[in-house]
């Protein structure tokens, strides 16, 4: 079974070396995180937890310039960055969508 949480941040970025991203600029980014499992009394997770754990992984992506925390920072890399830190607190498979602003994302699950 599959649950899910969403949590909303906003921060700022440049793209080195791109064309049109690579001038700092920001976005509203949503982050979707779905943690599958079987069902155990009752439930795979409680939100709660899942959500705990999913605002405390993206609360150091919130409100500050994220080519601070890595190099390039495309959708991928921080989808990446922060799913790597969620599979240490989540003993679950887990997708993570992150949209940036409406229409784009980027997804990894495992």
């Amino acid at each position: 079974m599959k649950v899910g949480v969403r949590e909303v941040i906003d921060s700022g970025h440049f793209l080195p070396g791109h064309s049109r991203c690579g001038k700092p600029h920001g976005h509203t980014y949503r982050i979707e995180l779905e943690a599958e499992g079987p069902v155990t009394n009752g439930m795979v997770i409680d939100f709660a937890e899942l959500k705990t754990a999913l605002r405390e992984v993206i609360r150091p992506f919130d409100h500050v310039m994220l080519n601070d925390l890595m190099p390039f920072p495309s959708c991928e890399n921080i989808a990446a960055e922060i799913h790597r830190r969620l599979r240490e607190r989540v003993p679950l498979v887990l997708t993570l969508r992150m949209w940036e602003g409406e229409g784009k994302y980027a997804e990894i699950r495992g």
